[in-house]
Formats: structure tokens, C-alpha cells, sequence
């Protein structure tokens, strides 16, 4: 007999997209209305692309990005299953591997994701599996904040298989897995944000809003998902890249000292 119902199972699974879908629409939304909305005029000499705001797809963005997530609640579902059975190291008490690994485990979930991601991307980038699944990701060539989860089905399943081989061998508490997801999408949406918020010395080792427009907009390199090192080790780092997000602070400052300018003699965005 299973150690479950099938009530239980519905109940995990609606739980599990509550959450996911439910703090994604609050980040995403949150940056959305922020940026997008709000600080449209204000912030415009943060603006990466030229292209106009309207150009953006954030409604067919939200469409995929819920698919991918409920795509995500289910195969985490089944981690929870496959837990019931005793099959992962998935712990539920602090005490027994203490705060620091709690800690720690949230860094090294990171660290695992992050050279999973590049190698992963770049196999989404293979010619015949581009055409049939990451275009759609591509498709939205100014992207905003809900494209960051905006996937195909196939690369959404893709996009969530490092969780399992974690779960088998690490420790790891659901709580940490929580807040890891929490950080997780964040950066992403800042990532898929369409303005720089970053300072340029954080572009050489970090993934900034830049980086990974570029990325939309040219279709090559930059693969990466929190650290530029991949991409530094590989050589897949755009040549102009810290050029342009340099650039980009540099418009923003000169944007700030001549505040009393109309509006419309802000500076233009940055071509791409």
C-alpha cells in the first residue's frame, strides 16, 4: 500500500504551484510595475534596448512561464514521491545537519545549477534542437520580467532535471530548497529585466540584465546563469559586453546629473 493518497498527491501538487506560480507573479509582477511601468520615464537611461516597450510579448511570456511552472510542480511532485519511498537525502530537521550546512547547501545548489545551466543551454543552442524547442524561449527578442520562466515544455523539463540527482546525494532541506528557488527567480527576472541595475565591475564575474539581453537579441554565447566564468573559461562571452553595460552606467550617470532636462532629450538606449 502506498504511504500516500491520491488526495494527498493533488493537495502536494496544487501546493507546490501555488507557491511557485504564486511568488513568481509577485517578483516578476514586482519588477513588472517597477520598472516597466512606474520608471518607464524615469529610468529610461537604464534601458538596454532601443526598441520601443510595446515591442515586448509580456502576456504570451506569462502563458509559457505558467505552463513551465506547472510543468515544474509536478516533477517536484514526484521528488516528494520518490522521497515517501526513501530514496532521497532530503532531510526535514535543522538539527540534523545544523544551520551552516542550511546555509551552505543553498551555495552549493547554486554553484551545482549554475554549470548544469551553461552546458544545458549551449545543448538547447544545437541547431536541430534550437529549431524545435528553445525558439520559443528566443522569440521574445525584448524580453521582460515574465519571460524568465518562459520555456517549452521539452527545455522546461530540461530546466528542473539537476534537482533530482541533487536530491539523491546531498542533504538537502526543503527549506533551503525554498529559499534557493526564491533566489533563483529573482535573478532571473533581473536577468530578463531589459534595464542594467548593476555596476559595471559586476559584469566581469557575475551575470548582469546586459548579458543575457544580449544573448536575446544576437542568439549566441553568454549561456550562463549567475557567474561569468563558464563563459569566460569557453569563450562565449560577447566582445563588446562589458563595453556596453560600462556604457550603459555611464549614460545613467550623465542622465542623473541633467535630471532638469525634459524627458524627452533623455538619452537614447543603447543599440544592440
Amino acid at each position: 500500500m502506498l504511504p500516500f493518497t491520491m488526495l494527498d498527491l493533488g493537495t502536494t501538487l496544487g501546493l507546490v504551484f501555488g507557491l511557485f506560480f504564486g511568488h513568481y507573479l509577485v517578483i516578476a509582477g514586482g519588477f513588472f510595475l517597477g520598472f516597466w511601468v512606474l520608471g518607464r520615464r524615469r529610468l529610461a537611461a537604464r534601458r538596454i534596448q532601443q526598441q520601443p516597450l510595446r515591442s515586448a510579448r509580456p502576456g504570451r511570456e506569462l502563458a509559457f512561464s505558467t505552463l513551465s511552472i506547472a510543468l515544474f510542480s509536478v516533477m517536484l511532485t514526484g521528488l516528494w514521491v520518490i522521497d515517501h519511498f526513501g530514496f532521497t537525502r532530503i532531510y526535514w530537521d535543522v538539527a540534523d545537519y545544523g544551520w551552516l550546512w542550511f546555509v551552505a547547501s543553498i551555495g552549493v545548489m547554486a554553484l551545482i545549477h549554475d554549470s548544469y545551466y551553461y552546458w544545458a543551454h549551449r545543448f538547447m543552442h544545437h541547431p536541430r534542437v534550437f529549431r524545435r524547442v528553445h525558439k520559443l524561449h528566443h522569440e521574445f527578442h525584448n524580453p521582460s520580467p515574465f519571460a524568465s520562466y518562459a520555456f517549452h515544455p521539452w527545455e522546461a523539463i530540461v530546466e528542473v532535471a539537476w534537482v533530482l540527482p541533487v536530491a539523491l546525494l546531498l542533504p538537502i532541506h526543503p527549506g533551503a530548497f525554498a529559499g534557493y528557488i526564491v533566489i533563483l527567480t529573482v535573478l532571473n527576472v533581473i536577468s530578463h529585466l531589459g534595464y542594467e541595475t548593476y555596476p559595471s565591475w559586476i559584469a566581469r564575474w557575475f551575470i548582469t540584465s546586459t548579458h543575457h539581453n544580449l544573448h536575446h537579441t544576437r542568439g549566441k554565447g553568454h549561456f550562463m546563469l549567475y557567474f561569468n566564468i563558464w563563459d569566460r573559461i569557453m569563450g562565449t562571452n560577447q566582445h563588446d559586453y562589458e563595453a556596453m553595460i560600462e556604457a550603459i552606467n555611464e549614460r545613467a550617470k550623465a542622465a542623473r546629473k541633467s535630471a532638469q532636462q525634459p524627458q524627452s532629450e533623455a538619452p537614447e538606449a543603447v543599440r544592440v
